[in-house]
């Protein structure tokens, strides 16, 4: 399989669909064989969310690729409306399930949640009960931010340019986002997460920087396009990896380290 320019490489099931989705199979399989104890990770009362969040986006990480690629071309309708409509879905999960994590995450911060936090029945609650009301509602009213913004600005650009290339779009969305995971970071989660729960500040700020990478490199990548270097598509193979195959199990991981 000869590729003659980045661009072919990623628009390739190889790239697309194939080498961002071998490692959320084998940390599926991790998960699987594996049984944290309790009183484990940063914040033990926040052990079950964190290995049901896990699973979860592990399995839609597989899910996203192959369903916006590979299975509507099967089907089709790979250039109707339907397409845009599950690769928009799927961008918004792909959102939500950070938002998620740290919004829920943060509420375990705090002396008024110290004493929960050691309780064992509070460990062992039924699933549905694993995500605060308040931090699912405010995950998915922090998720319609971005996108928002980003139509916004692309109807701002539609105003001075006529004919803005696609890519456009996705650089405000980028920026945008890069934005946003950046004042989490460095305001919301200090004023949030108190000097008394050092490690859960210290994780929060590490997942976000994680995020701030990929989106950053994202728009770096779109700039390049826009500027119409070719090379700009190879370095999208980058955050493509750090977004779908490496993310979750990333986030898994830092919140099980001993240090």
């Amino acid at each position: 399989m000869r590729f003659t320019t980045w661009h072919d490489l990623y628009r390739s099931d190889l790239q697309g669909a194939v080498a961002v989705t071998v490692v959320p199979l084998l940390f599926l399989l991790y998960l699987a064989w594996t049984e944290r104890p309790d009183g484990s990770g940063i914040v033990p009362g926040a052990r079950r969310f964190v290995e049901a969040w896990a699973g979860t986006f592990a399995v839609l990480t597989i899910v996203d690729p192959l369903a916006g690629g590979p299975l509507l071309r099967l089907l089709g309708v790979a250039d109707t409306p339907a397409a845009t409509v599950v690769m928009v879905a799927f961008v918004l999960l792909g959102d939500f399930r950070v938002y998620l994590l740290v919004f829920t995450l943060m509420t375990h911060a705090g002396a008024r949640h110290d004493a929960r936090i050691a309780d064992p029945v509070f460990a062992t609650r039924d699933a549905l009960r694993l995500v605060p009301p308040r931090a699912a509602l405010a995950a998915a009213l922090a998720t319609l931010v971005v996108p928002l913004a980003a139509v916004a600005i692309d109807a701002v650009v539609r105003t001075r340019v006529a004919a803005p290339p696609p890519q456009s779009i996705w650089l405000a969305y980028e920026l945008a986002f890069l934005v946003a995971a950046l004042a989490l970071r460095h305001w919301v989660v200090p004023a949030r997460v108190p000097g008394t729960a050092p490690r859960l500040r210290t994780y929060l700020r590490r997942v976000l920087a994680y995020v701030a990478a990929y989106y950053a490199l994202w728009a770096l990548a779109d700039t390049l396009i826009l500027a119409g270097l070719d090379l700009g598509w190879g370095l999208r193979i980058v955050p493509n990896q750090l977004y779908y195959a490496c993310w979750v199990p990333f986030a898994y991981g830092a919140f099980f380290a001993r240090r």
